[in-house]
């Protein structure tokens, strides 16, 4: 075993000074140019290791020559051009390591003589042309990594062969056409990556015979028809990523089979129907992205009640957005305690918000761990509960473009933590807007446009420091704006179709010194109250 501690030009190095050397480790020393040619007079060597240096150009042909290999592992360096053919002389090798380099070119065919290898890994290169059929050859590989490359044309069907297989990643690429049935024979599998490539057509049925799948992974591509019942055969599968396709066809009841299951995600598809109430017995899921499709029917009990005893209450995201969903936000919402992310946005959902969004049950803090509320652009009606003041660690709260009305209540002002975005525009609200909205010392964007508020703009707002923009048109807004820069720096398109508002803004008149008094003593006496 030779080790080898300094920095030196690799291609001054005596190799043949060295003819029963068998193991030479320069990983992390910092040679550098290329690999020379005359590295094939260690004809004994079986481990070669030029991990993490600054090698380029290109890997010799003579590689090939060093028939005893049985580890090389040349990553982490500059390497360039293609991977020489020779490389699959060498029959005895296991472990050939060439990630973080800039190779390119095709993957040779002949690296499918080495049938010894357990583990394949050309990810994140530049590779292109063709998966090799050849690679079926390789009977005894456990995991294959081609991802992050410009792969392209067809999964070969000879994968199929490679029964050991427990690994196969091949996401980012510009692979094409149909996912091979043959995929289906390798019952070994726990991880399949395919996502973010152009793979069309349908998804096999076989793919529900891989009994051991624990990761499934199709998105980003162009699938249709629809999702086969067979994938609820894989019960250890914890997660599901079929979202970005062309799926149609609705949501199998098989797939509440899959008592494993973390993450489900069929967004951004064509799928239609109801939602099928087996969903509720998914206990163990933390996300669900059902949005952009074309979802219908209200939420089932199944779902909404199971909460209440267990199943599903340890859901985190929830995404039912832009699809038609009907019916009432139920109040059982409430038991899904550690729900962060809730977006219901653009469906047909209508009534009131129920209360217990912001209760506080018995056992539970209700939703208090909500950071992201988005309900905008339904039906929903009625004032805005009060409760939901309650949901202290909320970043972004969206209501717009719903038909709310009543007037907006203080408790708002305790959502401390909004940073992002309160948006309360294109609705009926009435009255004043609230002093303690000025306690939001993190909003940076306040809507509250198209409404029928009244009033002035509360001094108060003069502390909201972080404020970046603020929309207050179409309303019965009188009086003084306030001096900070958030208002300063508004368009008239921002303040249009109010009562009778001014301020030290280009696109108002000033306000006469009445005008600042009257604000000033209206905040005070709302204080006092």
């Amino acid at each position: 075993m030779f080790f080898l501690y300094s920095y030196l030009l690799l291609l001054n190095f005596k190799f043949s000074s060295f003819p029963n050397l068998t193991t030479l480790d320069l990983s992390s020393n910092a040679p550098f140019g290329t690999i020379p040619t005359h590295i094939a007079n260690l004809s004994q060597i079986t481990s070669l290791i030029f991990s993490n240096n600054t090698l380029s150009e290109e890997i010799p042909r003579e590689i090939g020559l060093l028939t005893n290999l049985v580890s090389l592992v040349i990553s982490q360096n500059w390497l360039n051009g293609s991977i020489p053919s020779t490389v699959g002389n060498l029959t005895k090798l296991h472990d050939l390591g060439l990630w973080d380099n800039q190779l390119n070119g095709s993957i040779p065919p002949e690296i499918g003589n080495l049938t010894s290898r357990s583990g394949l890994s050309f990810g994140r290169y530049n590779l292109s042309g063709t998966i090799p059929a050849s690679l079926g050859n390789l009977s005894d590989l456990t995991t294959l990594y081609l991802f992050k490359n410009q792969l392209s044309s067809s999964i070969p069907p000879k994968i199929g062969n490679l029964k050991p297989l427990k690994t196969l990643v091949l996401y980012n690429n510009i692979l094409s056409g149909s996912i091979s049935a043959s995929l289906g024979n390798l019952s070994n599998l726990t991880t399949l990556y395919l996502y973010e490539n152009q793979l069309s057509g349908l998804i096999p049925l076989e793919i529900g015979n891989l009994k051991s799948l624990v990761d499934l992974e199709l998105a980003i591509n162009n699938l249709s028809g629809t999702i086969p019942a067979s994938l609820g055969n894989l019960s250890n599968l914890t997660t599901l990523y079929l979202s970005e396709n062309q799926l149609s066809g609705s949501i199998p009841p098989e797939i509440g089979n899959l008592k494993s299951l973390v993450e489900l995600e069929l967004s951004n598809n064509n799928i239609s129907g109801a939602l099928p109430p087996s969903l509720g017995n998914l206990s163990n899921l933390t996300t669900l992205y059902l949005f952009e499709n074309q979802l219908s029917g209200s939420i089932p009990p199944e779902i909404r009640n199971l909460a209440s005893i267990g199943n599903l209450s340890d859901l985190t995201t929830l995404y039912l957005w832009e699809n038609q969903l009907p019916g009432s936000i139920p109040p059982e919402i409430r038991n899904f305690k550690y729900l962060v992310d809730l977006e219901l946005s653009n469906n047909s959902l209508s009534g009131t918000i129920p209360a217990s969004l912001g209760q506080l049950p018995r056992k539970i803090r209700s939703l208090s761990e909500l950071n992201h509320l988005d309900i905008s652009s339904n039906n929903l009606s009625g004032p805005l509960p009060k409760e939901v003041g309650i949901c202290s660690k909320l970043l972004y709260l969206d209501l717009s473009n719903n038909g709310f009305n009543g007037s907006i209540p203080s408790q708002i002002g305790d959502l401390i933590s909004l940073g992002i975005l309160l948006d309360l525009s294109h609705n009926a609200l009435t009255g004043g807007i609230p002093s303690e909205i000025g306690s939001l010392r993190n909003l940076e964007n306040l809507h509250l446009s198209h409404n029928m508020l009244s009033g002035h703009i509360p001094f108060s707002f003069e502390e909201m420091k972080s404020l970046l923009s603020i929309d207050v048109s179409y309303n019965q807004l009188e009086g003084y704006i306030p001096t900070n820069k958030a208002f300063q720096n508004l368009s008239f398109d921002s303040f249009k179709n109010n009562k009778d508002l001014c301020g030290n803004v280009s696109v108002l008149q000033a306000c006469d010194s009445s005008d600042t008094s009257k604000s000033n003593a209206m905040d005070k006496h709302k204080g006092v109250n």
